[in-house]
């Protein structure tokens, strides 16, 4: 920006100054010091990607770079600067241009910074900053999302063109706020408007005027109104807004209960900006009472669910620990007529008996009895733990959805899958038993047939080399 942009505006105190965005107009009858120092801001634009013009009430151009100024003086002219806008950034230098770009701000969302000219402090907020304009500053960062909730989801607009702020970071300090500046108590106009703008239900135009509605017991449809702020009332604007959108969750809960206590506290019909200051504190201390019963509510309700939780967990980990238990007391009892029925074969008294295939046929047997009883077990659990993991998905979503996956997991997710690993080595080693035991029944049963020794006459009978 032209370094002598300041000057000249100062110099030209006298005259009509505009400004929107992006455009910066003097218009009136300039003197000879006022053209001058013009003179310099034209030199300097060039260099600043800006652009100066000035034309007489004919339209005719005059270049004040080399133009005879004592023949420009006291002349009606307009003097035009255009002012060169990045694409995160909003540069302005005059009070009218900021409440310019401040109106803006809604419709401009990846702009994060508003560039003044002359600014001494910034005016810092939660989204969209106010900064000095500095010479040859390049572009600012891009707004990031806002992690506020948008007041218009909860501040309804229901005709015409008056709404609630886009997004609430703007119109939120980020420190103190106890300034007299000009540029500050333009920012505070604006953001005071955009907060009163939130606390309420609906917002409607009629005949030119801006309505809102408080619901509540009974509901109250007042004019908006012009508000005069006091440090102390916009300090109460700021706490209300906060509580409402900065302070956690349930914002929708929070903003109900506060504009039921506005209606409450309604008895005429004065302006929302008008009665606000009276009124605010004393509806955002009830409101905030209200609120703390309703979390101490849901807390004895959330205590009393955990504590379900807890008694289906421990019932949810007694079925696995049932089945695991009886898929050990099952192989353990086929591991018993599998010893029962070699050690009574064993105790026989080879001498009066004869060798017949009936003891090869009943180890066969046993160890198929083992095998099948063994893979029916398993798959029996198996389902059953599949039916009681399908159920804990159903009830997890139905009865304890607003724990998070993480909380869940922590909960109840752990212990159960710490119970099933635990059955799962349990299966694979009754897997390995049972099957050891089966094939040494199938190879009992083998060398009681002569099948093992004939294999091994067999095989002698080969010769060696």
């Amino acid at each position: 920006m032209p370094l002598g942009v300041s000057a000249a505006l100062d110099a030209s105190g006298a005259l009509d100054v505009g400004e929107t965005i992006g455009s910066l107009t003097v218009a009136g009858t300039p003197d000879e010091a006022a053209l001058s120092a013009w003179r310099e801001v034209a030199r300097e634009c060039a260099g600043y990607g800006c652009r100066l013009t000035c034309r007489d009430d004919l339209g005719d151009a005059h270049d004040l770079r080399t133009a005879d100024l004592s023949e420009l003086a006291g002349e009606p002219l307009r003097v035009t600067l255009e002012i060169e806008q990045s694409a995160h950034t909003i540069r302005v230098a005059t009070s009218q241009g900021l409440r310019r770009a401040l109106s803006a701000v809604d419709a401009s969302p990846n702009v994060s910074e508003i560039r003044l000219l002359g600014l001494g402090v910034p005016i810092p907020t939660l989204g969209v900053n106010i900064v000095p304009w500095q010479p040859s500053d390049g572009d600012a960062v891009p707004r990031s999302a806002s992690p506020f909730p948008s007041p218009r989801r909860f501040a309804r607009t229901i005709a015409g063109d008056s709404r609630a702020p886009a997004e609430i970071g703007s119109w939120l300090l980020n420190g103190e706020g106890d300034r007299e500046d000009q540029p500050y108590l333009v920012w505070r106009a604006f953001a005071a408007d955009a907060i009163r703008r939130s606390l309420v239900s609906e917002i409607y135009d009629v005949d030119s005027t801006t309505r809102i509605v408080l619901a509540g017991s009974p509901t109250r449809r007042l004019d908006l109104g012009d508000g005069d702020e006091t440090v102390a009332s916009f300090a109460g604007l700021q706490e209300a807004a906060r509580w409402l959108f900065v302070e956690g969750r349930d914002v929708e809960l929070r903003h109900t209960l506060l504009a039921g206590e506005l209606a409450r506290e309604w008895r005429d019909e004065q302006p929302l900006a008008a009665g606000l200051p009276g009124r605010l504190h004393v509806a955002l201390e009830s409101a905030g009472l209200a609120y703390r019963a309703h979390v101490q509510q849901s807390s004895r309700e959330t205590i009393k669910s955990l504590s379900d939780l807890r008694k289906t967990l421990a019932e949810e980990i007694g079925k696995v620990t049932q089945q695991t238990r009886d898929l050990s007391s099952g192989l353990w009892r086929d591991v018993a007529v599998a010893i029962v029925t070699v050690a009574f074969r064993l105790s026989m008294d080879a001498t009066k008996t004869t060798a017949t295939p009936v003891y090869s046929i009943v180890l066969l047997l046993v160890a198929t009895y083992i095998a099948v009883s063994q893979t029916v077990t398993v798959k029996s659990s198996r389902a059953f733990l599949k039916v009681a993991a399908d159920a804990r998905a159903q009830w997890r979503h139905k009865g304890y959805a607003y724990l998070s996956d993480a909380e869940f997991d922590a909960l109840a997710g752990k212990p159960l899958t710490d119970a099933r690993v635990i059955y799962d080595r349990v299966e694979r080693s009754a897997n390995w038993i049972a099957g050891l035991v089966a094939s040494g029944l199938v190879v009992f049963a083998a060398w009681e047939a002569g099948v093992l020794t004939a294999a091994w006459r067999a095989l002698s009978a080969f010769p060696c080399g």
